[in-house]
Parts: structure tokens; C-alpha cells; sequence
């Protein structure tokens, strides 16, 4: 993407593993049993989005990657042990949501606050962190019990913060990682 006036669609967020990844995967597996047609993402793509940027202008990339160096991101292993929806009039958005964590909400307004230092302006929304497991989701008979579609809950070791760019297709979205910060031993 050359510079000049084109805009990037770019967002921070927070991966996993591959292994997490397999764990992520084998509920949208469930899911996909129950909604065939729903659009399923990539799980090479699962994240939990800790700040959404929007369309920004090339020549803000740095002072995105100014915020992320700012951080000082801890080891943490999250607790997926949620499941809900995002209701939709073409198809409801499933997640897969993470139990409420201290370490992970701290990060999440240390990302904030940074940003805003770097004079970004963010909507104003709850961060509910999540992981969409699939779009435009209509059932053809009974909704699933969450219990059928996540038996046990997923723990997941995490900790690197990813600033990335997003290129939305009719297949859809490729995510590109531009930065990331990894933990850092502590002393």
C-alpha cells in the first residue's frame, strides 16, 4: 500500500497460539453443525480486538506504533467460558467470550489511554473481549445449549499485542500484523 492519500483499516489485538487456536476452532466446529451457512472466519484470524482505529491515514501509522511501544504487555491466560451473540438482521454474530480479567481489562485502557496521548479519538463503548467465531448465523431448527457447543471452558496463554491492518473482501477480511510487542521477562 503506497503512501499518499489511501486510508489503512487498522485495529490492535491480542492472538494466540496455534494450539488455542485448535481449541477456538473445534467450538466453531460445534457451531458450524447446528448454522452450515454461516460465514465462518479463518482461525489463523482468531483475536480478541483490544482498540479498533478504523480508516486512518498512512502518515498515522506511526503514532499507532508509538502507542504499542508505550505498553508494557504481562503474560496472562484468559478464560474463555462465555458464549453469546451480537443480533443481526441478515444473521446474528457468535462469540466466544473471555470470563472477566483484571490483567486483560488493565491492557486494554493502558492501549486506550495511550492512544488518545497520540491524539487518536475512540468510540466511547465497553470493551467486551471476545472472539466472533461466526457471522451471519440463522439456525435451521433449535438454537444450541452452550453446553453442546462449548463442553468445558478454553484457557488460553496469551500476552502479545498486535497492531494490525485489515483489508475487507467479499470472501472476507486479510489481516496483516505491521507491529506487535511481546511480553517481557519479568525482573
Amino acid at each position: 500500500m503506497g503512501r499518499g492519500s489511501s486510508l489503512m483499516r487498522l485495529f490492535f489485538a491480542l492472538g494466540f497460539s496455534p494450539e488455542t487456536g485448535q481449541q477456538i476452532q473445534k467450538v466453531q466446529d460445534n457451531l458450524r453443525q447446528y448454522a452450515p451457512q454461516a460465514r465462518f472466519p479463518d482461525p489463523e484470524t482468531f483475536h480478541i480486538t483490544l482498540a479498533f482505529l478504523g480508516e486512518v491515514p498512512p502518515q498515522k501509522l506511526d503514532q499507532a506504533k508509538t502507542a504499542l511501544n508505550g505498553l508494557n504487555p504481562l503474560p496472562m491466560t484468559l478464560r474463555f467460558g462465555r458464549m453469546g451473540k451480537f443480533s443481526q438482521r441478515e444473521g446474528d454474530v457468535w462469540w466466544l467470550g473471555v470470563d472477566p480479567d483484571p490483567a486483560l481489562f488493565s491492557l486494554q485502557e493502558e492501549l486506550v489511554k495511550g492512544l488518545r496521548a497520540q491524539g487518536f479519538s475512540l468510540e466511547k463503548r465497553n470493551f467486551k473481549p471476545h472472539v466472533t467465531l461466526a457471522r451471519k448465523v440463522i439456525f435451521q431448527d433449535q438454537v444450541p445449549r452452550k453446553e453442546a457447543l462449548l463442553p468445558q471452558p478454553i484457557y488460553a496463554p496469551c500476552g502479545r499485542v498486535s497492531l494490525m491492518s485489515s483489508q475487507l473482501r467479499p470472501q472476507g477480511p486479510l489481516y496483516k500484523e505491521l507491529a506487535g510487542k511481546s511480553p517481557g521477562l519479568s525482573p
